[in-house]
């Protein structure tokens, strides 16, 4: 039967009319959805409500909810025994801690989910090691795949599939290549290029496919996947904390080399050479188990390959740091004629060092290393207008209105840009109706006194069943079945109670961790599907001073996406809305370029049933719009809003990776604005630096758009 509730009052939309509303409404679905738990349910919101919620409790709470649905068992049957009696183990009553002993968490893999994927168990059965490379020869040819050999002796084969679907993390991207190969020799690379080039195909690379853009290959084309293909199709995942099996041991693009000296005389820096297919997982246990070295920032993920995070010019946060893409000092990649090529002179890798996979199959990468520090994270949960204070508190929606002294304004606003201007690490987060926002900020030290490895291994497996069970919740019949505002409401206290601190007396807690962990805080996000849209804005200068940034326009930016969901009662933005500060950067075709006083990287995601349900497109238009119109005010003073005459801003640039496709910028497709508008200059150098390799390693423009292109790099980098 349809619930007995009218339509939301978006003056009352706060988590506790919510969840009262939940509470007094949610068994009149009883009938419908006899097997989700709906007593459980009600005691778990119940005690939320009231603040007396431990997030183990209600994670427990929330796995009974569903442990009778069909989604769940099916689910559940996936598991490997081990986990499967965890699990059990931890919904009978005992701690994470207990469920997972001393030992650090290790999944056993498990089968992917139901989808197209699943044939590809016999197909890999035909790359199986064999002495025998003849009758495997013979068994490719009968399955009409190419022959791409691996080495020089002919001894070795790539793994290759005919039309094996593809389709990316996000689902927004689907398509068919002829093939999709799995290299793990630069020896391969080269010959899959040269068959590439014979068959006048184009070749695209994908990792981890958490690009949301259509960025990867095409139909009829070639997919280059750096990783197997179960691992990045298998939801969950396990692969991010168990082991590095010993089969990945000889993959020449798996490996990470350390120099043997400092960079540049630096005793504080040093250089590592990483294949692209290396996760950044892998890489984080690298740095944590040697101590000695690490990435100075990074994105959260860790279910993300090196090649992955590089190509599309991502980033982490913090005003003193730039891209992951201005960290690196050498590209080498294969080029159009199946050359293993390098590039290292820093002008150059301007364009290589960010070129979205159109230089060439890139293999290696070199970065700049920082000697390990330790974070000192002290995250908070403070009122949504005290963790980025509001321009005016009438710009608060009702529902999220408090009483606040001068004092607590005037001192809130003064953390906030302190926290924004000089942490080491700025983020903020905050879950769609919440009255509380999460506030990630924190500066770094060289003294590992009191450092732990966070999360700790219970914590990592509370993390991961969380990830797990939300993948689930987001797609049963019962959750699709929701009002838009439920659906937040239930996503927020699921995402909320693991995020520290976890106990609500207990605000301020400090916790000194390795730097790697700390950047890498959260694990699983992998298992839960999520929309997102990300734009870059770059930080104004303060009226009367020569370098201090106004964060004005981005408190603007911020409330603007608040007040645009208590516009809409359909709620398309079900997650949440995050802002890092970071730098800007030297690489040409980055969004953060020229920001010199530095960018608010800000960003929305949702649901995919928001999707489904039509509401997301219009909500990322109307946020984009609101985002356009900031004014920014340059180190020389003037006010700038360019675009072409519709009041958008053209500093105002989305994150490549995410979705941007299909908006409308400046009065026309988001496509034609970046390339005639917002990188009109930007993408001319970028093809004059590319010429310029080009000519000293015997390639030209035409070969990059023969081989390394698609459709949309066609129309903005060489149209």
């Amino acid at each position: 039967m349809p619930l007995d509730i009218s339509a939301p009052d978006t003056s009352k939309l706060n988590n506790h009319f919510i969840l009262e509303e939940i509470i007094d409404h949610v068994r009149e679905l009883g009938d419908d959805f006899p097997n989700v738990d709906l007593e459980e349910l009600i005691q778990q919101l119940t005690q939320v409500n009231s603040r007396k919620c431990d997030p183990e409790v209600q994670l427990r709470g929330f796995l009974k909810v569903f442990q009778k649905t069909p989604m769940y068992k099916e689910e559940y049957r996936k598991l490997d025994d081990t986990t499967q009696r965890q699990l059990h183990n931890f919904i009978s009553g005992r701690s994470a801690a207990d469920v997972v002993g001393q030992q650090s968490f290790a999944l056993q893999p498990s089968p992917a989910v139901k989808h197209h994927f699943r044939f590809l168990d016999s197909l890999q059965k035909l790359f199986a090691k064999t002495d025998n490379i003849k009758s495997l020869e013979e068994s490719l040819k009968a399955a009409k795949v190419p022959l791409i050999y691996e080495n020089e002796a002919r001894s070795e084969l790539m793994e290759v599939y005919s039309n094996v679907p593809f389709v990316n993390w996000g689902q927004s991207v689907h398509n068919v290549p002829s093939f999709t190969v799995v290299p793990t020799k630069i020896k391969g690379i080269q010959n899959l290029v040269l068959y590439a080039k014979k068959q006048n195909l184009r070749i695209r690379c994908s990792g981890y496919r958490h690009s949301w853009s259509p960025v990867f290959s095409e139909d009829g084309q070639i997919l280059v996947s750096l990783l197997n293909l179960k691992q990045v199709t298998e939801i969950p995942d396990p692969t991010s904390v168990e082991p590095t099996p010993a089969s990945e041991k000889n993959n020449e693009l798996k490996s990470i080399e350390l120099a043997p000296s400092s960079f540049q005389g630096l005793p504080e820096k040093r250089l590592v050479r990483v294949g692209v297919s290396v996760t950044n997982e892998e890489f984080r246990r690298w740095a944590v188990t040697n101590n000695a070295w690490a990435l100075p920032m990074d994105v959260i993920l860790v279910e993300v390959t090196i090649g992955g995070v590089n190509g599309p010019i991502c980033h982490g946060a913090g005003r003193r740091h730039q891209t992951m893409s201005d960290l690196v000092r050498m590209i080498e990649y294969v080029d159009a004629n199946g050359v293993h090529q390098q590039v290292s002179d820093p002008q150059l890798l301007k364009a290589a060092a960010g070129c979205f996979g159109l230089l060439g199959i890139v293999t290696h990468v070199t970065l700049e290393l920082d000697a390990m520090t330790y974070a000192v994270l002290k995250p908070r949960k403070p009122d949504i207008s005290l963790a980025i204070p509001p321009l005016s508190l009438k710009d608060v929606p009702v529902a999220l209105q408090k009483e606040f002294t001068d004092k607590q304004y005037t001192d809130a606003l003064a953390d906030f840009e302190d926290r924004a201007s000089n942490n080491y690490y700025s983020e903020w987060f905050w879950f769609t109706y919440q009255r509380t926002a999460w506030v990630n900020t924190w500066n770094n030290t060289t003294d590992p006194t009191g450092v732990v490895d966070y999360p700790s291994p219970g914590g990592v497996w509370v993390q991961w069943i969380e990830g797990w069970i939300g993948g689930i919740i987001s797609s049963t019949e019962f959750f699709q079945a929701l009002p838009g505002h439920w659906q937040a409401q239930l996503l927020a206290t699921l995402g909320m109670a693991v995020l520290p601190p976890t106990m609500f007396e207990d605000p301020n807690p400090e916790i000194i961790t390795y730097m790697p962990d700390a950047l890498h805080f959260r694990r699983g996000i992998q298992n839960t599907r999520v929309r997102d849209m990300e734009f870059q804005i770059p930080l104004s200068l303060k009226a009367g001073t020569t370098n201090v940034p106004d964060f004005n326009p981005i408190r603007r930016a911020w409330w603007d996406v608040i007040n645009l969901v208590y516009a809409d009662p359909s709620c398309p933005m079900r997650l949440t809305l995050e802002l890092r500060i970071m730098g800007g950067s030297d690489i040409l075709m980055a969004p953060q370029r020229g920001n010199n006083l530095g960018t608010a990287s800000i960003e929305v995601l949702t649901v995919p049933d928001s999707v489904t349900d039509g509401e997301w497109q219009d909500f990322c238009q109307k946020v984009y719009e609101k985002w356009a119109g900031c004014p920014v005010t340059g180190e020389d003073g003037d006010a700038t809003v360019t675009g072409n005459g519709v009041g958008a801003n053209s500093k105002v640039r989305p994150h490549w990776a995410k979705e941007w496709v299909g908006l409308r910028m400046g009065g026309t497709d988001a496509t034609v604005f970046l390339r005639d508008v917002a990188y009109k200059d930007e993408i001319r150098t970028f093809k004059e630096v590319l010429t310029e390799i080009g000519q000293k390693q015997g390639w030209a423009l035409e070969d990059l758009k023969a081989r390394f292109s698609n459709a949309t790099w066609d129309t903005i980098v060489f149209a």
